[in-house]
C-alpha cells in the first residue's frame, strides 16, 4: 500500500516496485529546494526526513488518508524551526512586559492630566493667568507624551499579535504531524504549555507528542 501511495502521490520517472526489505525514496522539494527522503522498514516503520515541517505534515496527512489511518502518534524534531519558535516566544514575553509597563505609564499620565486640568481651571477661575498658562503648557506636554505612548503601545500590540499568530501556526503544524486523537491531544497540550509559560514542555510535546518523560 505504501508503494501504491508513492506511485499515486508523486510524479516519478517510473513506478516504484515493491521490495521485501527496507528501502527509501528521495526527492528535491520544489518549495525550497530541500531534500525529502521517505524510508520504509519491513516492520512498517516509516521515517520522513525533511527540514520543512509543513511538507512533513502534508506527507503524513496524505499517507494517513490513503491508508485510512485514524490514529497516528509521531515523533518529530525540527531543530532549526524550533529554535526560531523559541526566539518568537521570547519576543512574546518581551511584548507582554512592554505592554504592561506602557499601560501603567499611561494610567499614571492620565491621572496627572486630570489633576493638572483641575489646577488649570482653578487658576482660571481665580484669575491667576500666569499659573493657568503654566498648567495648560504642562497639560500640552503630558498629552503629547500620552499620544506618543499610545502609538508605541499600538505598534507593540501589532507585533505581539503577529508573534502570537506565529506561535498558533506552530502549534497547528505540530498537530498536522499526527492523526486522530494524538493530533487533538498535541494541540491541547501545547496550548496548556503556552498558558503556563513552560517552553521546555511545549517543545517536548511538539517532538514526542506528550509532556511526560
Amino acid at each position: 500500500k505504501i508503494v501504491m501511495w508513492l506511485n499515486q502521490s508523486f510524479l516519478l520517472p517510473e513506478d516504484v516496485e515493491f521490495q521485501s526489505g527496507p528501502f527509501q525514496v528521495c526527492f528535491t522539494s520544489l518549495r525550497n529546494a530541500g531534500q525529502l527522503c521517505i524510508k520504509i522498514k519491513p516492520g512498517g516503520e516509516i521515517s520522513i526526513n525533511t527540514d520543512d515541517i509543513d511538507l512533513a505534515g502534508d506527507i503524513i496527512q496524505s499517507m494517513a488518508s490513503f491508508l485510512a489511518i485514524e490514529y497516528l502518534q509521531v515523533e518529530a524534531d525540527f531543530p532549526t524551526y524550533f529554535e526560531e519558535l523559541r526566539k518568537v516566544l521570547v519576543k512574546v514575553d518581551e511584548h507582554h512586559s512592554v505592554n504592561q509597563r506602557l499601560t501603567a505609564d499611561m494610567a499614571e499620565h492620565s491621572n496627572l492630566i486630570r489633576s493638572m486640568l483641575v489646577q488649570a481651571e482653578d487658576a482660571r477661575l481665580l484669575g491667576d493667568l500666569k499659573n493657568m498658562k503654566t498648567r495648560y503648557m504642562e497639560l500640552y506636554d503630558l498629552n503629547r507624551d500620552l499620544i506618543n505612548q499610545y502609538k508605541i503601545r499600538c505598534n507593540n500590540h501589532t507585533e505581539l499579535l503577529n508573534n502570537l499568530k506565529a506561535v498558533n501556526q506552530a502549534i497547528q503544524r505540530a498537530g498536522r504531524l499526527r492523526v486522530g486523537k494524538p493530533k487533538t491531544q498535541v494541540i491541547s497540550a501545547c496550548r496548556d504549555a503556552i498558558r503556563s509559560n513552560n517552553f521546555n514542555t511545549l517543545f517536548r510535546i511538539m517532538r514526542v507528542g506528550t509532556a511526560s518523560s
